[in-house]
């Protein structure tokens, strides 16, 4: 890998962990996270704008620890029902909102 996209990708990775620390809600952060990998997935990026992005930004904005220390709260609170419930949401709505970030991505091309 070249040095340069590696300084991108660790530059973008701090600017997403700032904002996943600024706005410090997980669902809003998930919701965000999924429409912008859906619609960075369908533009016609290069290879090295595409892992600088999706690499670098979505993934340390996302966060997947954020998710799993929501759910682990649950556990704790014994609530399994609603850790039951909340882990199929959340992972149906974002797997919807990257969809619709795909296909509204498209239409703009």
């Amino acid at each position: 890998m070249k040095k340069n996209l590696i300084i991108k990708i660790l530059l973008i990775s701090y600017i997403a962990t700032f904002l996943r620390f600024y706005l410090n809600n997980n669902l809003l952060v998930s919701i965000l996270g999924s429409f912008l990998y859906g619609f960075i997935i369908s533009r016609t990026f290069s290879k090295s704008k595409k892992e600088i992005l999706l690499t670098g930004f979505c993934s340390c904005f996302t966060s997947f620890s954020g998710f799993v220390h929501f759910l682990y709260e649950l556990i704790i609170q014994q609530y399994y029902l609603k850790l039951f419930l909340y882990m199929n949401l959340l992972i149906i709505l974002n797997l919807l909102i990257m969809y619709i970030g795909f296909l509204l991505s498209r239409k703009m091309t």
